[in-house]
C-alpha cells in the first residue's frame, strides 16, 4: 500500500471577507489525500484593533455588515460607554476572539461533515505571512494551501502578495488556489 506524501495541509483563512470563508476546495484536497486540515485564522492585530477602538470608542462607530466582517453583530461599541479606552479594547478583543473562534469552528465543522479531521488555530499579529511560516514550521506541515486573487501589474505592486510572500519562504511545497 502507498502512503500518502501529504499527511498535514495548512490552509490560512481569510475571515475579512464579508462572506464565510470558502473552504470546499481545501477541504476536497484533504479527503482526497487522507490528509489532516490544518485552518489558521491570523487576526492581523495591533494596528487593526487600535484602528478599530479609535473609531469605535463613543459607542457608535465600527459596525459589523451582518454577513461577516470583523463584527457581524452590529455596533461592536455598544455597552462601552463610559468606560476607559484600554477596558473598551480589551472587551472589544475579547468580543473579535469570540467570534473568531465561533466562525473558525463552524468551518472546522464544515470539514468533519466531509470526513476530514481538522484542527483551528487563531493568533494575532501584524504579520501574517510570518504567523503563516512560523505555522507551518512548529506544526510540520506538508503543503500549504493559499488563496490568491490573481492580482496583476499594479494592484500586485501596491498590495503585494500574501501568496508570493509564502511561496519565498516556505520550508514545505505551497499550493496556490487562485479565487
Amino acid at each position: 500500500m502507498v502512503m500518502s506524501v501529504v499527511k498535514r495541509i495548512l490552509a490560512p483563512v481569510d475571515l475579512a471577507e464579508s462572506r464565510e470563508p470558502e473552504l470546499g476546495y481545501a477541504i476536497g484536497l484533504a479527503a482526497q489525500l487522507r490528509a489532516e486540515l490544518l485552518l489558521l485564522v491570523v487576526v492581523d492585530t495591533p494596528a487593526t484593533l487600535n484602528l478599530i477602538g479609535h473609531h469605535g470608542s463613543d459607542g457608535s462607530g465600527v459596525r459589523g455588515s451582518g454577513g461577516g466582517g470583523l463584527a457581524g453583530r452590529g455596533s461592536v461599541g455598544r455597552g462601552l460607554v463610559g468606560r476607559s479606552p484600554a477596558d473598551q479594547r480589551s472587551n472589544f478583543e475579547q468580543q473579535l476572539q469570540e467570534e473568531v473562534l465561533a466562525k473558525l469552528q463552524k468551518s472546522v465543522d464544515q470539514a468533519a461533515e466531509a470526513g476530514v479531521r481538522a484542527l483551528g488555530h487563531v493568533t494575532f499579529s501584524e504579520d501574517v505571512e510570518e504567523q503563516i511560516l512560523k505555522e507551518a514550521l512548529v506544526e510540520r506541515v506538508d503543503l500549504i494551501l493559499v488563496r490568491s486573487q490573481g492580482r496583476h501589474g499594479f494592484m500586485k505592486a501596491l498590495l503585494g502578495s500574501t501568496a508570493g510572500e509564502i511561496l519565498k519562504a516556505a520550508p514545505c511545497p505551497v499550493l496556490v488556489a487562485r479565487v
